[in-house]
């Protein structure tokens, strides 16, 4: 045998290493081709506005190099719009946003590369192989499609604990500079992950306390100077909060009035957590932050500090968010917020696995948390698939595919958490080969209850983003089509539901504005209610576009372009924005309220003839609940908010409208030259759910009423 020299070792060296990362590698491509698959699948942007938001500003990185919402400018909050702004080099839409979902799953996948550096420190290969595709494995990877910050929050997290396990480990400049750097560096990323140099520095200062110089210090201090340090940290924990609920509406709001909400929500975060996870990572993971804080190890003390800091951190971010958004939107599963701890829990499993201890005592409490977050936390069956808590994805599968109800479910947890444990005992107590196969055997169910978990919550994202998509006028970027690219304006009234204009904007990039002529139009980005410059429809400002789409309440003067898709009509302007005619006070299901109005500004016809009114409440046949109705027509004058006005009135009519009945019959001609106001009043109105407790409609409704303009022959 030949004996190896120098050189063929350094030759060798490469090659292992190339050879040692391949299985990390592999899974990594591995789980690129899964999420890659789901999100060819992903038809469409469902996440509004935050979706159509992110798309504008890197839309705009990549024609002009700098951030804008509709040709505003805007301060980027986030690095993701500039992650993604190449895929917008693509002309074609539907190309350019297939290219920026890849570029979500490459970067959220890449979570397996630092989650296997952060359990690397306190695990061998194997098994920081296995805590790494578990963290690229979680429910929360099916937001990888999605135009949002979490693929690149993620990763760019895990990475940052990393390098704060490495500086409270080896606690030098360099490696306390990089992870602050990184820590302050993931806020640019997004604004929560500030939360990190708070996570730093508390792993930090318990690494100091612990510090042998500071333990002999300690060890001549008295009972006094411990309460002493108690009433400090009470004061200085005090004067923090006042600092932040200054700084930080939802801190004060949250902390100040509503404790108990922060204690109930934030536990239905990590409860969504807990059972996509698995239960037994949770388990795991705990109970080995609870017994190893004083491991001969300093990795593993280094990993247990720097654990303990982050679920504290997040956890208490968590619980301040959740209750924040129950005050503004209403009660949200905030799980989204918490998924940064798991490559955390994911490698305090390996932790217990590979070197298992007989703490059971530990290993109860973590089980009695699982246990009371699986029996306190709301399934939300009814809401699959629950953007913000994808978690929950894994207990709405058996409730959708075998048809069993909640108390089932629930009951099904509570055996997963119990063969947990002693899946967890069993290997506490087995020992040689068996010892091995067990853990291995657990190991894959957790990964394998992970993919199964994220996956079904990517098929029922997939499933609305394809039900969203086809409801949206085909093909869906029809006004690209029409104008070539031309910059046009959107011109609509108030919106109720504001998915079909997010489309529209989001699948063609012609259409650079959205105005509303009755009520706020829908964001993100600027927004705009013109004036009424003449009574003859003359809007102001005037962009000077050619091209105007405008919803079923307005007609715009000029050339009719294709037929309507759905409401929207495509108009070719040859002169100044116009209106035509223009309704106001229409919800988006044809109902009016208290109020409703008509302008008629302009024709090509005659401009004499009957202003045409119908009123029905055929639509609501339950109790009776008569409405007094006036009508008045009359001339169109610019009010004091430069918006139409009834000048004159030329005419007025009053009647009594029943339910299951028609105004008419079967519908008012009131003589009118144009261009004229029509003015319609109904009180009291009526609610379906007063007149029919079945009926959850609780809006004060008045009639459906329809308008127009019969000219003379």
């Amino acid at each position: 045998m030949t004996a190896s020299t120098p050189a063929d070792a350094a030759g060798r060296r490469p090659l292992d290493r190339a050879l040692d990362a391949l299985p990390l590698v592999l899974g990594y491509v591995l789980l690129c081709c899964l999420y890659g698959w789901q999100a060819s699948r992903h038809d469409s942007p469902t996440i509004f506005t935050d979706e159509l938001e992110f798309a504008q500003i890197s839309r705009a990185i990549a024609e002009t190099g700098e951030a804008a919402r509709r040709g505003s400018p805007y301060d980027a909050q986030t690095l993701y719009s500039y992650l993604v702004a190449p895929a917008w080099w693509i002309d074609d839409t539907a190309n350019a946003y297939e290219a920026a979902k890849f570029i979500g799953v490459l970067v959220m996948t890449a979570t397996i590369f630092p989650a296997h550096a952060l359990a690397r420190t306190i695990v061998s290969k194997p098994w920081a192989l296995g805590a790494a595709v578990a963290a690229a494995a979680i429910p929360a990877l099916s937001y990888a499609p999605f135009l949002v910050e979490e693929p690149l929050a993620y990763p760019v997290a895990t990475a940052a604990l990393w390098l704060i396990v490495r500086a409270v480990g080896r606690p030098t400049r360099w490696t306390i500079g990089l992870a602050g750097i990184v820590c302050a560096g993931a806020f640019l990323v997004r604004a929560q992950l500030s939360i990190l140099i708070p996570v730093l520095g508390l792993a930090l200062a318990l690494a100091g306390w612990q510090h042998p110089a500071f333990r002999r210090r300690r060890a001549s201090w008295t009972r006094t100077d411990y309460v002493g340090l108690a009433v400090l940290g009470l004061g200085a924990a005090l004067a923090l909060s006042a600092f932040l609920g200054h700084r930080s509406e939802e801190w004060y709001r949250a902390t100040g009035f509503y404790k108990e909400r922060m204690f109930d929500y934030g536990l239905r975060a990590l409860g969504a957590l807990v059972i996509g996870i698995g239960v037994l990572p949770f388990v795991a993971g705990l109970a080995a932050v609870l017994t190893r804080g004083r491991d001969p190890d300093r990795n593993v003390r280094a990993f247990v500090l720097t654990a303990l800091a982050a679920f504290f951190t997040f956890g208490l971010y968590t619980a301040v968010k959740a209750a924040y958004i129950s005050t503004e939107f209403g009660t949200v599963t905030v799980e989204r917020n918490l998924i940064y701890v798991a490559p955390l829990l994911f490698a305090g499993t390996a932790l217990v696995l590979e070197r298992p201890g007989r703490r059971f005592l530990a290993l109860g409490g973590a089980a009695l948390v699982a246990l009371y977050v699986l029996l306190t936390t709301p399934y939300e069956l009814d809401k699959y698939p629950y953007y913000d808590a994808p978690g929950l994805a894994i207990a709405a599968l058996p409730n959708r595919v075998w048809r069993w109800e909640g108390e089932r479910i629930e009951q099904a947890l509570v055996v997963v958490l119990i063969l947990s444990v002693a899946l967890l005992v069993a290997r506490s107590l087995v020992r040689g080969r068996r010892a091995a196969v067990l853990a291995g055997a657990v190991g894959a169910l957790v990964v394998g209850w992970n993919v199964t978990a994220e996956i079904y919550a990517a098929e029922g994202q997939n499933d609305f983003a394809r039900r969203l998509y086809e409801n949206a006028p085909q093909p869906v970027d029809w006004l690209d089509r029409a104008t070539g690219g031309e910059p046009a304006l959107f011109l609509g009234a108030a919106v109720d539901d504001a998915n079909g204009i997010h489309l529209l904007e989001f699948w063609n990039r012609s259409l650079k504005q959205v105005w509303s002529i009755d009520g706020p139009a829908p964001g993100p980005g600027p927004t705009l209610s013109p004036d009424l410059a003449l009574p003859d429809g003359t809007l102001t400002p005037d962009p000077g576009y050619r091209w105007v789409v405008a919803e079923n309440d307005a007609d715009v003067v000029g050339t009719r372009v294709g037929a309507p898709h759905g409401s929207l009509q495509l108009y070719r302007l040859d002169g100044p924005l116009r209106l035509t005619s223009a309704r106001s006070g229409v919800l988006g299901d044809g109902w009016m309220s208290s109020a409703a109005a008509f302008n008629q500004f302009a024709t090509t016809e005659n401009p004499r003839g009957y202003a045409k009114v119908v009123l029905s409440r055929v639509a609501s046949c339950g109790p009776n609940k008569p409405g007094k109705v006036t009508v008045k027509v009359g001339t169109v004058v610019v009010g004091p908010k430069k918006q139409p006005s009834i000048g004159r009135v030329l005419h007025e009519r009053r009647a009594v409208l029943n339910q299951c009945k028609v105004l008419g019959p079967p519908k008012l001609l009131i003589p009118a030259t144009v261009p004229f106001r029509v003015e319609v009043t109904i009180e009291p109105t009526f609610s379906p759910n007063e007149l029919d407790p079945a009926s959850s409609d609780i809006r004060e409704l008045g009639a459906k009423p329809e308008f127009g303009y019969v000219p003379l022959p």
